[in-house]
């Protein structure tokens, strides 16, 4: 997405107005977010875990995540836990620090209403997962947010949001969808999605 292309429309609630994708990504003029740390579990009746996989990713994509390069996948599949799993990102630490600076010296003068002066997102890191269990196929989708970056709002918060009514959505028209729930955290018991695996496998803080 080009900066002459039109931004995101806010979604209400203190939403977030954003532009361009993955480590790219713009924010408007924010201060509020949602909560960090969040995830979502779906358990779905497709027993295809790759194709409810691909599915998830698609439409984290179709927000403005950007998928990581395949060290991630690699290294999960050689852990034979039985999840297979993708990682995306929206931010770069590097840019969040640079427009956070920018952020700083004009907020309050109107600058910060255009597209060129917006900081970078705050650096996340989206895993999506997958499993087969005995309920079905278990789905989890959880974001962790870098506390290297320069900015510490949750941008990822609404476009996790809708990536997840989407999927929600298509399970639902499928004939497939058997439950959602919401998750604060997710715990170290080898899943992915949790910080200890993302932080031994990538070095993500």
């Amino acid at each position: 997405m080009s900066d002459t292309e039109p931004a995101r429309p806010s979604l209400g609630d203190g939403e977030v107005t954003s532009r361009g994708r993955g480590r790219d990504a713009r924010i408007g003029p924010i201060r509020w977010n949602g909560l960090p740390g969040r995830a979502a579990r779906f358990i779905v009746t497709d027993s295809d875990v790759a194709a409810v996989l691909t599915i998830a990713v698609q439409c984290l994509e179709s927000e403005g995540f950007e998928r990581g390069a395949g060290e991630f996948v690699e290294k999960v599949q050689d852990m034979r836990s039985g999840w297979v799993a993708q990682d995306l990102y929206l931010g770069d630490i590097r840019k969040s620090w640079r427009r956070g600076a920018v952020e700083w010296f004009t907020e309050g003068t109107g600058l910060d209403l255009f597209v060129p002066f917006w900081r970078g997102a705050t650096p996340t890191l989206i895993v999506a997962c997958a499993r087969a269990t005995r309920e079905g196929t278990e789905l989890v989708i959880a974001s962790h947010v870098s506390v290297r970056g320069g900015a510490d709002s949750n941008d990822a918060a609404p476009l996790l949001r809708r990536s997840w009514d989407a999927l929600e959505q298509r399970f639902r028209a499928d004939g497939v969808f058997v439950s959602r729930e919401k998750l604060w955290k997710i715990e170290n018991d080898g899943s992915p999605a949790s910080q200890k695996v993302v932080r031994d496998l990538l070095g993500w803080r």
